[in-house]
């Protein structure tokens, strides 16, 4: 089945509303609703769910889009439709190094920018809520984190519509039809909305950047979305080995 046909171009200012409002929902979800839910004595863990809905909203509306466009629910067509290709033989060195310089490009820009992050992160710093109910080095969600290895279970459930709903919504669906729009610029477009979704944290879209462009060319270079979904399981992998290491004690 080609569904390529059935992939239709997004305009930019759609492009546009789609990610900054995306931005905005997360915003607002860490600025208004889990504080005012905190005030109210929701339990940590329920914060916790509350952090992951967004997520969960991009995973949902992927679907939902591709579904739209008529495409069968079967997993050969869903791979094709979102361009999740296998990466086989020499491919696996392109992968590796596309990685570990995406990886680098976030830590380098945190050490070189660390000034200016700094002043920005204390300028429109993380609330405090989050930062408690995430991981504040004794806990997470509420509970005490050394021994409760059920905890990285649920991490994981953050970790996958964190990774796998941003990439099916913005590589999966969108980039295709935005690939109509743009042409060869695609990742210039594609990277720098990245990046402004990533404005709701400031701090966080300045290390996002090179990144976000690097790793947008390299996907439309090889038409292989594969190699950012395994970028950014990577990237987003750290706070996972974090907790691990804090469950062992």
């Amino acid at each position: 089945m080609n569904t390529q046909s059935q992939i239709k171009p997004i305009a930019f200012s759609t492009s546009l509303v789609i990610f900054l409002g995306a931005g905005v929902l997360f915003l607002i979800n860490e600025r208004v609703i889990i504080p005012y839910f905190h005030e109210l004595g929701t339990s940590q863990l329920l914060l916790f769910l509350t952090y992951i809905f967004p997520f969960s909203l991009f995973f949902i509306a992927a679907l939902y889009g591709y579904r739209r466009e008529g495409n069968p629910w079967n997993w050969k067509s869903i791979k094709s439709r979102f361009r999740y290709k296998p990466i086989q033989g020499k491919m696996w060195l392109w992968t590796i190094l596309i990685v570990t310089v995406d990886v680098a490009s976030y830590v380098l820009v945190y050490k070189l920018a660390f000034p200016i992050i700094k002043k920005i992160h204390d300028a429109f710093p993380t609330p405090e809520v989050i930062t408690d109910v995430m991981n504040n080095g004794d806990t997470f969600a509420g509970f005490i984190i050394q021994g409760n290895w059920w905890l990285v279970g649920l991490f994981l459930v953050l970790y996958f519509f964190n990774v796998v709903g941003e990439e099916i919504l913005w590589r999966g669906y969108l980039w295709p039809k935005q690939e109509l729009t743009h042409g060869k610029y695609t990742w210039i477009v594609h990277g720098s909305l990245w990046t402004a979704f990533h404005l709701f944290a400031p701090y966080n879209a300045i290390m996002v950047l090179p990144g976000a462009l690097f790793m947008s060319y390299m996907v439309q270079r090889f038409q292989n979305n594969t190699i950012f979904l395994i970028s950014h399981a990577t990237l987003n992998g750290i706070p996972l080995i974090m907790l691990i290491v804090n469950v062992i004690g």
